[in-house]
Protein backbone atom coordinates (compact mmCIF):
# COMPACT_ATOMS: atom_id res chain seq x y z
CA UNK A 1 0.00 0.00 0.00
CA UNK A 2 1.10 3.38 0.00
CA UNK A 3 0.16 5.23 3.00
CA UNK A 4 0.62 9.02 3.66
CA UNK A 5 1.09 10.44 6.89
CA UNK A 6 -0.55 13.79 8.01
CA UNK A 7 2.16 14.44 11.25
CA UNK A 8 2.08 18.05 13.31
CA UNK A 9 5.67 18.97 11.65
CA UNK A 10 8.67 17.71 10.03
CA UNK A 11 11.27 17.20 11.72
CA UNK A 12 8.65 15.75 14.13
CA UNK A 13 8.89 17.00 17.71
CA UNK A 14 10.97 14.79 20.03
CA UNK A 15 8.49 14.31 22.36
CA UNK A 16 6.43 12.31 19.85
CA UNK A 17 8.34 9.45 19.32
CA UNK A 18 5.64 7.41 19.46
CA UNK A 19 4.52 8.64 15.73
CA UNK A 20 7.36 8.39 14.32
CA UNK A 21 7.95 4.53 15.87
CA UNK A 22 5.35 3.78 14.09
CA UNK A 23 6.36 5.33 10.71
CA UNK A 24 9.36 3.33 10.44
CA UNK A 25 7.54 0.15 11.22
CA UNK A 26 5.11 0.73 8.31
CA UNK A 27 8.19 0.93 5.72
CA UNK A 28 10.08 -1.96 7.21
CA UNK A 29 6.94 -3.77 6.88
CA UNK A 30 7.24 -2.92 2.88
CA UNK A 31 4.56 -0.38 2.24
CA UNK A 32 5.31 3.00 0.72
CA UNK A 33 5.55 6.20 3.50
CA UNK A 34 4.31 9.39 1.68
CA UNK A 35 4.95 12.39 4.81
CA UNK A 36 2.51 15.48 4.65
CA UNK A 37 3.91 17.48 7.82
CA UNK A 38 1.31 20.67 8.43
CA UNK A 39 3.95 22.45 10.12
CA UNK A 40 8.24 22.97 9.13
CA UNK A 41 9.59 21.56 12.32
CA UNK A 42 11.82 23.93 14.31
CA UNK A 43 15.60 22.68 14.98
CA UNK A 44 15.75 21.21 18.25
CA UNK A 45 18.38 20.47 20.82
CA UNK A 46 16.68 17.17 21.58
CA UNK A 47 17.30 14.44 18.74
CA UNK A 48 16.06 10.71 19.46
CA UNK A 49 18.90 8.30 17.35
CA UNK A 50 15.84 6.81 16.11
CA UNK A 51 14.75 8.89 13.97
CA UNK A 52 17.37 8.41 11.77
CA UNK A 53 15.94 5.35 10.35
CA UNK A 54 12.94 7.10 9.03
CA UNK A 55 13.18 7.28 5.19
CA UNK A 56 9.79 8.22 3.87
CA UNK A 57 9.19 7.27 0.09
CA UNK A 58 8.32 11.22 -0.22
CA UNK A 59 8.23 14.08 1.87
CA UNK A 60 5.38 16.81 1.05
CA UNK A 61 6.19 20.89 1.75
CA UNK A 62 6.52 21.28 5.25
CA UNK A 63 4.64 24.76 5.47
CA UNK A 64 1.11 25.39 6.35
CA UNK A 65 0.80 27.87 3.63
CA UNK A 66 3.60 28.63 0.96
CA UNK A 67 3.69 29.11 -2.70
CA UNK A 68 3.73 25.88 -3.75
CA UNK A 69 0.42 25.13 -1.38
CA UNK A 70 -1.36 27.98 -2.70
CA UNK A 71 -1.06 26.88 -5.96
CA UNK A 72 -1.74 23.64 -5.84
CA UNK A 73 -5.25 24.34 -3.50
CA UNK A 74 -6.42 26.64 -6.71
CA UNK A 75 -5.76 23.74 -8.99
CA UNK A 76 -7.84 21.66 -6.53
CA UNK A 77 -10.54 24.13 -6.72
CA UNK A 78 -9.76 24.39 -10.56
CA UNK A 79 -10.24 20.31 -10.99
CA UNK A 80 -12.80 19.58 -8.12
CA UNK A 81 -14.83 22.86 -7.11
CA UNK A 82 -18.12 21.56 -6.22
CA UNK A 83 -16.63 18.62 -4.14
CA UNK A 84 -13.98 21.30 -2.60
CA UNK A 85 -16.33 23.06 -1.62
CA UNK A 86 -19.06 20.96 -0.08
CA UNK A 87 -16.26 19.52 2.06
CA UNK A 88 -14.53 22.52 3.55
CA UNK A 89 -18.64 24.35 3.64
CA UNK A 90 -19.86 21.18 5.91
CA UNK A 91 -16.64 20.93 7.65
CA UNK A 92 -17.19 25.36 8.83
CA UNK A 93 -20.36 24.45 9.92
CA UNK A 94 -19.43 21.38 12.22
CA UNK A 95 -16.84 24.09 13.78
CA UNK A 96 -19.70 26.70 14.38
CA UNK A 97 -20.19 28.65 16.64
CA UNK A 98 -16.43 28.37 18.12
CA UNK A 99 -13.88 30.91 16.25
CA UNK A 100 -10.91 29.27 17.80
CA UNK A 101 -12.38 25.94 16.20
CA UNK A 102 -12.58 27.80 12.88
CA UNK A 103 -9.68 29.51 12.59
CA UNK A 104 -7.71 26.72 13.52
CA UNK A 105 -9.72 25.02 10.32
CA UNK A 106 -9.60 27.79 7.93
CA UNK A 107 -5.82 27.55 8.79
CA UNK A 108 -5.26 24.22 7.33
CA UNK A 109 -8.07 24.10 4.44
CA UNK A 110 -5.43 25.57 1.25
CA UNK A 111 -2.99 22.74 3.22
CA UNK A 112 -5.77 20.23 2.75
CA UNK A 113 -6.65 20.91 -0.83
CA UNK A 114 -2.99 21.05 -1.90
CA UNK A 115 -2.58 17.50 -0.02
CA UNK A 116 -6.04 16.22 -2.75
CA UNK A 117 -4.33 16.94 -5.62
CA UNK A 118 -0.46 15.84 -4.67
CA UNK A 119 -1.63 12.34 -2.72
CA UNK A 120 -4.35 12.17 -5.90
CA UNK A 121 -1.39 12.62 -7.85
CA UNK A 122 0.81 10.23 -6.05
CA UNK A 123 -1.74 7.16 -6.17
CA UNK A 124 -1.91 6.98 -2.67
CA UNK A 125 -4.74 4.15 -0.80
CA UNK A 126 -4.93 5.46 2.52
CA UNK A 127 -4.56 9.31 4.47
CA UNK A 128 -3.32 8.32 8.01
CA UNK A 129 -3.70 11.95 10.58
CA UNK A 130 -2.18 11.04 14.05
CA UNK A 131 -3.72 13.01 16.48
CA UNK A 132 -7.80 14.38 15.72
CA UNK A 133 -7.60 17.92 15.64
CA UNK A 134 -5.98 20.10 12.64
CA UNK A 135 -3.63 17.01 11.18
CA UNK A 136 -6.78 15.37 10.67
CA UNK A 137 -9.07 18.14 9.60
CA UNK A 138 -6.58 18.12 6.65
CA UNK A 139 -6.63 14.61 6.31
CA UNK A 140 -10.34 14.53 6.23
CA UNK A 141 -10.55 17.33 3.51
CA UNK A 142 -7.69 15.45 1.32
CA UNK A 143 -9.55 12.41 1.48
CA UNK A 144 -13.27 13.47 0.77
CA UNK A 145 -11.78 15.59 -2.15
CA UNK A 146 -9.72 12.69 -3.53
CA UNK A 147 -11.27 9.93 -2.86
CA UNK A 148 -8.95 8.84 -0.99
CA UNK A 149 -10.38 6.90 2.36
CA UNK A 150 -8.72 8.48 5.73
CA UNK A 151 -8.40 7.48 8.93
CA UNK A 152 -7.17 9.07 11.84
CA UNK A 153 -5.46 8.19 15.42
CA UNK A 154 -6.67 9.91 18.21
CA UNK A 155 -4.44 10.05 21.23
CA UNK A 156 -5.46 12.31 24.40
CA UNK A 157 -5.95 15.95 24.48
CA UNK A 158 -7.76 16.13 20.85
CA UNK A 159 -10.58 14.22 22.34
CA UNK A 160 -10.72 14.80 26.10
CA UNK A 161 -9.74 18.84 26.49
CA UNK A 162 -13.26 20.87 27.00
CA UNK A 163 -11.34 23.99 26.46
CA UNK A 164 -13.24 26.33 24.28
CA UNK A 165 -9.39 27.31 22.53
CA UNK A 166 -8.76 23.14 21.92
CA UNK A 167 -12.18 21.49 22.10
CA UNK A 168 -12.53 19.54 18.80
CA UNK A 169 -15.16 20.72 17.50
CA UNK A 170 -14.98 18.83 13.78
CA UNK A 171 -14.94 15.53 16.20
CA UNK A 172 -18.20 14.15 15.14
CA UNK A 173 -17.80 14.89 11.52
CA UNK A 174 -14.72 13.28 10.93
CA UNK A 175 -15.80 10.30 13.27
CA UNK A 176 -18.91 10.08 10.53
CA UNK A 177 -16.93 9.77 7.40
CA UNK A 178 -13.50 8.20 7.97
CA UNK A 179 -12.69 4.55 7.18
CA UNK A 180 -11.14 4.15 10.12
CA UNK A 181 -10.84 5.83 13.66
CA UNK A 182 -7.77 4.57 15.83
CA UNK A 183 -7.62 4.96 19.85
CA UNK A 184 -4.67 4.54 22.34
CA UNK A 185 -6.15 2.84 24.74
CA UNK A 186 -9.56 1.01 24.67
CA UNK A 187 -10.83 3.85 27.48
CA UNK A 188 -10.94 6.42 24.76
CA UNK A 189 -12.35 4.13 22.14
CA UNK A 190 -15.32 3.86 23.71
CA UNK A 191 -15.93 7.20 23.95
CA UNK A 192 -15.41 7.52 20.40
CA UNK A 193 -17.66 4.57 19.78
CA UNK A 194 -20.65 6.22 22.50
CA UNK A 195 -20.69 9.44 19.90
CA UNK A 196 -21.68 7.39 16.90
CA UNK A 197 -24.72 5.04 15.81
CA UNK A 198 -24.53 1.32 16.70
CA UNK A 199 -24.04 0.21 13.12
CA UNK A 200 -20.17 2.49 12.82
CA UNK A 201 -18.87 1.45 16.14
CA UNK A 202 -16.57 -1.69 14.92
CA UNK A 203 -15.05 1.63 12.98
CA UNK A 204 -13.51 2.70 16.23
CA UNK A 205 -10.25 0.05 17.07
CA UNK A 206 -7.50 0.08 19.36
CA UNK A 207 -4.11 0.94 17.93
CA UNK A 208 -1.33 0.58 21.02
CA UNK A 209 1.59 2.53 21.11
CA UNK A 210 4.77 0.69 20.67
CA UNK A 211 8.14 1.26 21.81
CA UNK A 212 11.79 -0.37 20.82
CA UNK A 213 12.46 -3.17 22.86
CA UNK A 214 15.83 -3.29 21.71
CA UNK A 215 16.30 0.39 23.23
CA UNK A 216 14.59 -0.19 26.37
CA UNK A 217 15.98 -3.54 27.53
CA UNK A 218 15.50 -5.28 30.47
CA UNK A 219 17.58 -4.64 33.05
CA UNK A 220 17.34 -6.40 36.95
CA UNK A 221 17.70 -2.96 38.58
CA UNK A 222 20.85 -2.35 40.88
CA UNK A 223 20.89 -3.89 44.36
CA UNK A 224 18.68 -1.19 46.70
CA UNK A 225 21.37 -0.41 49.36
CA UNK A 226 20.99 3.38 49.47
CA UNK A 227 18.44 5.90 48.88
CA UNK A 228 15.67 4.80 47.02
CA UNK A 229 16.35 6.09 43.16
CA UNK A 230 13.25 7.48 41.72
CA UNK A 231 12.79 8.57 38.26
CA UNK A 232 10.32 10.88 36.00
CA UNK A 233 10.38 12.01 32.52
CA UNK A 234 7.48 14.31 31.73
CA UNK A 235 6.11 17.56 29.92
CA UNK A 236 6.03 19.79 32.81
CA UNK A 237 2.32 20.56 32.62
CA UNK A 238 -0.90 20.47 35.07
CA UNK A 239 -2.09 17.15 34.11
CA UNK A 240 1.27 14.89 34.87
CA UNK A 241 0.83 15.17 38.70
CA UNK A 242 4.18 16.52 39.19
CA UNK A 243 3.40 19.10 41.96
CA UNK A 244 1.71 16.19 43.70
CA UNK A 245 5.12 14.12 43.41
CA UNK A 246 7.16 17.30 44.88
CA UNK A 247 4.48 17.31 47.93
CA UNK A 248 4.92 13.86 48.35
CA UNK A 249 8.89 13.99 48.00
CA UNK A 250 8.84 16.08 50.66
CA UNK A 251 7.05 13.92 53.00
CA UNK A 252 8.74 10.90 52.09
CA UNK A 253 11.79 13.32 53.56
CA UNK A 254 10.11 14.19 56.70
CA UNK A 255 9.47 10.52 57.45
CA UNK A 256 13.08 10.23 57.27
CA UNK A 257 13.31 7.90 53.86
CA UNK A 258 16.27 7.65 52.14
CA UNK A 259 15.69 8.66 47.86
CA UNK A 260 16.45 10.73 45.16
CA UNK A 261 13.97 11.57 42.25
CA UNK A 262 15.56 12.63 39.22
CA UNK A 263 12.63 14.39 36.77
CA UNK A 264 13.48 15.44 33.19
CA UNK A 265 11.46 17.78 30.95
CA UNK A 266 10.50 21.02 30.00
CA UNK A 267 7.51 22.86 29.91
CA UNK A 268 5.39 25.94 31.61
CA UNK A 269 5.33 24.66 35.25
CA UNK A 270 9.21 24.27 35.30
CA UNK A 271 9.72 27.71 37.21
CA UNK A 272 6.93 26.81 39.56
CA UNK A 273 7.98 23.03 40.34
CA UNK A 274 11.90 24.72 40.74
CA UNK A 275 10.03 27.28 43.36
CA UNK A 276 8.53 24.51 45.17
CA UNK A 277 11.26 22.23 45.32
CA UNK A 278 13.19 25.31 46.66
CA UNK A 279 10.37 26.10 49.28
CA UNK A 280 10.54 22.06 50.88
CA UNK A 281 14.00 22.48 50.87
CA UNK A 282 14.22 19.19 48.27
CA UNK A 283 17.33 20.42 46.46
CA UNK A 284 19.42 17.53 48.00
CA UNK A 285 16.62 14.87 47.21
CA UNK A 286 15.00 16.17 44.29
CA UNK A 287 16.87 16.83 40.81
CA UNK A 288 15.39 18.59 37.70
CA UNK A 289 16.89 18.21 34.50
CA UNK A 290 16.03 19.72 30.71
CA UNK A 291 14.33 17.24 28.43
CA UNK A 292 16.49 14.06 27.15
CA UNK A 293 17.03 11.73 24.59
CA UNK A 294 15.25 8.15 24.39
CA UNK A 295 18.72 6.83 24.52
CA UNK A 296 19.20 8.94 27.49
CA UNK A 297 15.99 8.24 28.70
CA UNK A 298 16.88 4.36 28.73
CA UNK A 299 20.23 4.56 30.36
CA UNK A 300 18.52 6.94 33.37
CA UNK A 301 15.22 3.94 33.53
CA UNK A 302 18.17 1.04 33.75
CA UNK A 303 19.75 3.68 36.94
CA UNK A 304 16.91 3.82 38.91
CA UNK A 305 14.35 1.16 41.22
CA UNK A 306 11.22 2.59 40.58
CA UNK A 307 8.98 4.89 37.68
CA UNK A 308 6.68 7.65 39.31
CA UNK A 309 4.34 9.96 37.59
CA UNK A 310 0.60 10.93 39.22
CA UNK A 311 -1.19 11.55 36.35
CA UNK A 312 -4.62 13.75 36.64
CA UNK A 313 -7.20 14.93 34.69
CA UNK A 314 -6.35 18.58 34.60
CA UNK A 315 -9.03 22.09 34.82
CA UNK A 316 -9.44 21.54 30.65
CA UNK A 317 -10.41 18.10 30.82
CA UNK A 318 -7.06 16.85 29.28
CA UNK A 319 -5.27 13.67 30.90
CA UNK A 320 -2.95 10.85 29.53
CA UNK A 321 -3.90 8.42 27.38
CA UNK A 322 -1.45 6.29 28.30
CA UNK A 323 2.11 7.75 28.59
CA UNK A 324 4.68 6.14 26.33
CA UNK A 325 7.60 6.62 29.62
CA UNK A 326 5.46 4.08 31.17
CA UNK A 327 5.70 1.71 28.94
CA UNK A 328 9.60 2.62 28.24
CA UNK A 329 9.82 2.12 32.07
CA UNK A 330 7.99 -1.57 32.52
CA UNK A 331 10.24 -2.65 29.04
CA UNK A 332 13.42 -2.19 31.37
CA UNK A 333 12.00 -3.77 34.08
CA UNK A 334 10.66 -1.28 36.81
CA UNK A 335 7.80 -0.48 38.16
CA UNK A 336 5.03 2.51 37.82
CA UNK A 337 3.39 4.42 40.36
CA UNK A 338 0.66 6.70 38.84
CA UNK A 339 -3.11 7.31 39.17
CA UNK A 340 -5.99 5.54 37.27
CA UNK A 341 -6.89 7.96 34.74
CA UNK A 342 -8.09 7.07 31.22
CA UNK A 343 -6.26 4.48 29.76
CA UNK A 344 -3.32 4.13 32.18
CA UNK A 345 -5.09 0.99 34.45
CA UNK A 346 -4.53 -0.88 30.70
CA UNK A 347 -1.22 -0.44 31.66
CA UNK A 348 -0.56 0.04 35.03
CA UNK A 349 -2.46 -2.82 36.56
CA UNK A 350 -2.40 -2.52 40.49
CA UNK A 351 -0.66 -5.07 42.07
CA UNK A 352 0.20 -6.69 38.78
CA UNK A 353 2.43 -4.54 37.14
CA UNK A 354 2.60 -1.14 39.01
CA UNK A 355 0.88 0.82 42.26
CA UNK A 356 -2.17 3.10 41.26
CA UNK A 357 -3.27 5.34 44.19
CA UNK A 358 -5.76 8.76 43.91
CA UNK A 359 -4.92 11.69 41.86
CA UNK A 360 -3.41 14.62 44.06
CA UNK A 361 -3.18 12.25 47.04
CA UNK A 362 0.03 13.59 47.83
CA UNK A 363 0.07 11.30 51.28
CA UNK A 364 -1.29 8.19 49.41
CA UNK A 365 1.78 8.46 46.51
CA UNK A 366 4.36 8.67 49.63
CA UNK A 367 2.41 5.90 51.16
CA UNK A 368 2.77 3.87 47.65
CA UNK A 369 6.59 4.58 46.80
CA UNK A 370 7.65 3.89 50.59
CA UNK A 371 5.85 0.43 50.03
CA UNK A 372 8.04 0.10 47.47
CA UNK A 373 11.55 0.64 48.92
CA UNK A 374 10.90 -1.54 51.99
CA UNK A 375 9.57 -4.64 49.94
CA UNK A 376 12.44 -5.09 47.42
CA UNK A 377 10.95 -8.35 46.32
CA UNK A 378 7.40 -6.77 45.29
CA UNK A 379 9.47 -4.08 42.96
CA UNK A 380 10.70 -6.95 41.54
CA UNK A 381 7.76 -8.98 40.90
CA UNK A 382 6.49 -5.56 39.73
CA UNK A 383 9.12 -5.54 36.81
CA UNK A 384 9.27 -8.53 35.57
CA UNK A 385 4.95 -8.51 35.18
CA UNK A 386 5.50 -5.35 33.29
CA UNK A 387 8.10 -6.55 31.15
CA UNK A 388 6.23 -9.04 30.41
CA UNK A 389 2.73 -6.93 29.18
CA UNK A 390 4.99 -4.27 27.33
CA UNK A 391 6.27 -7.24 25.20
CA UNK A 392 2.64 -8.00 24.37
CA UNK A 393 0.78 -5.35 24.25
CA UNK A 394 3.96 -2.03 23.06
CA UNK A 395 6.43 -3.64 21.16
CA UNK A 396 6.23 -1.52 18.07
CA UNK A 397 6.90 -4.51 15.41
CA UNK A 398 3.30 -6.36 16.86
CA UNK A 399 1.70 -2.70 17.37
CA UNK A 400 2.48 -1.55 13.90
CA UNK A 401 2.05 -4.91 12.58
CA UNK A 402 -1.82 -5.28 13.75
CA UNK A 403 -2.37 -1.29 12.77
CA UNK A 404 -1.30 -2.50 9.57
CA UNK A 405 -3.97 -5.51 9.38
CA UNK A 406 -6.66 -3.29 9.86
CA UNK A 407 -5.69 -1.35 7.51
CA UNK A 408 -5.13 -3.32 4.72
CA UNK A 409 -8.39 -5.49 5.52
CA UNK A 410 -10.30 -1.91 5.48
CA UNK A 411 -8.74 -0.60 2.50
CA UNK A 412 -9.35 -4.50 0.86
CA UNK A 413 -5.87 -5.21 0.37
CA UNK A 414 -3.77 -3.63 -2.05
CA UNK A 415 0.24 -3.99 -2.65
CA UNK A 416 3.33 -2.29 -1.34
CA UNK A 417 4.03 -0.43 -4.78
CA UNK A 418 6.79 2.01 -5.22
CA UNK A 419 5.80 5.45 -4.86
CA UNK A 420 9.41 6.94 -5.57
CA UNK A 421 9.20 7.29 -9.15
CA UNK A 422 6.01 9.10 -8.78
CA UNK A 423 7.36 11.42 -6.02
CA UNK A 424 10.51 12.16 -7.99
CA UNK A 425 8.23 13.32 -11.30
CA UNK A 426 5.96 15.31 -8.90
CA UNK A 427 6.28 18.94 -8.00
CA UNK A 428 3.98 19.44 -5.57
CA UNK A 429 2.42 22.52 -7.14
Amino acid sequence: MRIAYVIPAFPPAPSQPFVVNEMIEVERAGHALIVLPLYAGGESEVRHGTFESLRPAALLPPALLDGRVALAALATLATRPLRAFAVVCSLLVAALPNPWAVARLAAVVPKGLAAARWLRRLGVDRIHAHFATQTADCAAIAGCVADIPFSFTAHAYDIYSTDRRIRNETLDWKLRRARQVFTVNEFAADLLRARLDECARGRVRTAYVGIPLDLFDEEPPAPHVGPLRLLCVARLCEKKGLDTLVEACGLLRDQGLPFTLRLFGDGPLGAALATQVARLDLAAHVHLGGSVTQEDVAREMKACHAFVMPCRRDRSGDMDGIPTVFMEAMATGRPVVSCAVSGVPELVRDGETGVLVPSDDARALAAAIARLAHDDALRLRLGRAARALVERQHDQRGTAARFLAMVVAANGGGDAGDVAAAAGAADFS
